[in-house]
């Protein structure tokens, strides 16, 4: 009766070893995820560049965010930039009539054309 028990265990902690090798991770961001809103954003503000803090810092211009039941003015900041992503600013359109509104986002870099 315990052969049987003892089996069972290593057979399911087979079956877990072998399902988790074949795991792999992607840390590619989520899509980009349009909203519907209500009207397109105001006019951009006038922000200020102050000096970058560190060589590796990106210039995040200000933008409107959508946040809910309104825009709210996000100023222009200096960001440290993950490895790889460059910065993909807010869009606004119309798309069949209605306003929407994409945040933006880091994302994947493009690769480098191939030198020859």
């Amino acid at each position: 009766m315990q052969h049987r028990g003892t089996a069972l265990v290593m057979s399911a902690a087979l079956a877990l070893a072998s399902a988790s090798t074949g795991c792999i991770v992607s840390e590619r961001p989520p899509p980009s995820r349009a909203y519907v809103v209500t009207a397109p954003p105001p006019p951009p503000l006038v922000d200020e560049r102050i000096p970058s803090p560190t060589g590796s810092s990106v210039w995040v211009t200000g933008y409107w965010h959508w946040m809910g039941v309104r825009y709210a003015w996000i100023p222009g900041h200096w960001e440290e930039p993950p490895p790889g992503a460059r910065w993909a600013a807010p869009r606004y359109s119309v798309r069949e009539g209605a306003y929407t509104y994409e945040p933006g986002r880091w994302q994947p870099a493009a690769p480098a054309p191939p030198t020859r």
